[in-house]
Order: structure tokens, then sequence, then C-alpha cells
């Protein structure tokens, strides 16, 4: 490991300490006074998407005027961030309503919904995901760009399973992208996600069931985006995970998660072990049970997941490792061909695509 890999290495103790701080918070609980440096602390759950929730509970283990210091503007600014997405979600589910478009609110999208439009300023977000009918699409692009959003619309392929990102008016938080699908894929365990959506507080905006957005969250993040392979987490996912599967009177509508049941959803073979893999880690962040024998079964993955996790250049050697792997899953895949296929007609995706690869 070089002089500078080895300093932003977050060790093993402000790993440990960060996902105490996370439990902490879920719970309610006070934490003990942190042993590793406050400013580590902070800026790895920035850099893992948990930064409002882990500065949160270090407020409550550290002195008041500390805490105000260190890590006021870090909540507030995550504060007044989530106060600019929620407004953004109210606002496009009425430009959306107003044009007879009902859509599905998606991911971080999806938080923000079950609040009933309010800021969700735990889940970070980067763009805010909608799924709307394919019928509907072309009146939702309209609808956005009336209201002044931009973007490169003669790049659209319409068989691809979303629009390419639009950009906000100014004064917009977040980039959008208005799907039809909620992956390559035609079929899989979310073709039904629109039939399956449920009502929020917010008029003309659904959310997908919990067990749809655990199905959802998994296959984007450990099958899609290859972190199994590469045993990878990023904390948003567990803190995501933790919010659909938890019970209680703050659980997702319509009741927890079942996780067999969402494992069930998967195809057998490598799929459906990335979920029981990742399912046997989310135990180990969050101390709660597995269903039987999947905790022993990935135990080995589980470690090497938390020791890449602490070592930057370990999570390195584990992503080059799985470079080839991917090649060879891109060009045995008929619907990854189709979607490197299409996205040959849009040269913004597929210049992201290829550096994915």
């Amino acid at each position: 490991m070089s002089a500078a890999e080895a300093a932003s290495a977050p060790g093993p103790l402000v790993v440990a300490e960060t996902l105490g701080l996370l439990r902490a918070w879920e719970s309610g609980a006070t934490p003990p006074a942190p042993r590793a440096r406050t400013l580590d602390l902070a800026g790895f759950a920035a850099v893992q998407g948990v930064a409002w929730p882990v500065c949160q509970a270090l407020s409550r283990a550290l002195p008041a005027p500390v805490a105000g210091l260190l890590l006021r503007p870090a909540i507030e600014g995550r504060e007044a961030a989530a106060a600019r997405l929620a407004a953004q979600v109210r606002d496009l589910a009425g430009l959306l309503a107003a044009a007879g478009i009902e859509a599905v609110a998606l991911k971080g999208a999806a938080a923000i919904a079950q609040a009933g439009g309010e800021p969700a300023p735990w889940r970070e977000m980067l763009d805010l995901d909608l799924l709307v009918a394919p019928d509907d699409l072309p009146g939702a692009v309209d609808a956005l760009r009336g209201a002044g959003y931009t973007g490169d619309a003669e790049a659209y392929v319409a068989t691809d399973y979303h629009f390419p990102a639009l950009y906000p008016p100014p004064g917009g938080a977040a980039t959008v992208e208005l799907h039809t699908r909620t992956g390559w894929s035609r079929g899989g365990p979310l073709r039904e996600i629109r039939a399956r959506s449920l009502a929020t507080g917010v008029p003309g905006l659904r959310i997908p069931t919990a067990e749809d957005r655990l199905v959802h969250l998994v296959h984007h993040a450990q099958v899609a985006d290859r972190r199994r392979q590469r045993r990878s987490l990023r904390l948003r996912d567990a803190l995501d995970w933790r919010l659909l599967t938890r019970d209680g009177p703050e659980a997702a509508p319509g009741g927890p998660a079942d996780v067999e049941a969402a494992a069930a959803r998967f195809p057998s073979g490598r799929p459906r072990k990335a979920f029981q893999s990742f399912a046997a880690l989310m135990a180990r962040v969050w101390e709660t049970p597995a269903p039987a024998g999947w905790e022993a079964r990935h135990a080995a993955w589980v470690e090497e997941v938390l020791a890449a996790l602490a070592d930057p250049a370990l999570a390195e050697r584990w992503r080059e490792a799985d470079r080839r792997g991917q090649v060879w899953d891109t060009l045995t895949s008929l619907d990854t061909l189709e979607h490197l296929a299409l996205g040959s007609l849009n040269p913004s995706r597929l210049r992201r695509f290829l550096r994915r690869i």
C-alpha cells in the first residue's frame, strides 16, 4: 500500500465505530464516546452516503459544544439538501399529475414519497428516479421540458429502459431519470413492480412495496453493479436494507419486507446467492439474525467485504480481479448485449457504459 493509500484508509476501528453509530441512530440509543477521531468518522460516513445519521448519533455521544462545532455544519448542510430534494419531488409529482401521469418513485425518491413529500435527510441521492408506463413516457418528458428541464432528448432510444438524464432548471436539486423499466432485463423479479405499487401521501406518486424495493436494492447494488464479485459495500445500501426490513411504527407501508420471500424472487444460482450473501452481511452489520444457514455459508465473503471496506487498496485489488469476469459476462449476456447495442445509438450512455467495463 502506498503512503497515500495508507493515509486514506479508514481502518477497522473507524469502520466498526461507524457501524455502531448507524445502529445507535436507527435504534435511538446514545452511543459511547468514540475512540476514533470525530472528523475521521464523519469523513468516512460522508464517503459512504450516511453522513446525516452518523453525525446525528455522534452528536449524542459528544459534549454539546464539540458536537456543535464539528458536526452541526454537516447536519444542517444535508438537511438543507434534503429539503431541496423533497421540494423537487413534490414539484415533479405535480407536473406529472397535471399531465394525467402517475409515477412510481424509486430508490431515494421513494424515501421522500414514503415520508409524504417531507425531507428524508438520512437518504442521500444524486438523482431522482421515477417509473412511468411506457405509453406515458413522451408526455412525462414533455411535462418536464415544459417546466425548464433540459437534456439530450434527441439521443433517446425508445426501446431502452430509461430516458437520458434530464437536468433541472436553476435551483433544482438533482437530475431526473424517467424509467419505463428498472433495469436492462425485460423480465426478472421486478417486471410487475408498477402493478404492485402503493399509494402515498403525495398525490399522483406511488412507491413500490417494501419487498420490491428490497429486491431492487440488492439487484442494483450487488448484481448489476457487480459489488458481490468486488467485495464492495456502500453503507447507504445497508441503511436502505435496514429501513426496509425493520418492524415497528416506522416500517415501510404494507409492513417490512420478507427477506426470504425477496430472495426467492431471484433466479437460482449466482443471483440468489448474491441476495443471500448480502443478507448475511446485513445480519453482521445490524446485529440481527439472518435466515438459517445463510450466515455460516457466506461468512468468509462477509469478512472479505468488511476488510475491503476498511482498506481501499484491498478493495481496488478485488475490483481489478473482477475486470476480466465482467468483460466475459458482458459478452455472454443477452440482456447486456441488447443494452449495449441500444446504447450505441446514445453516445453519452455508451461512454458511461464502457467506463464501467
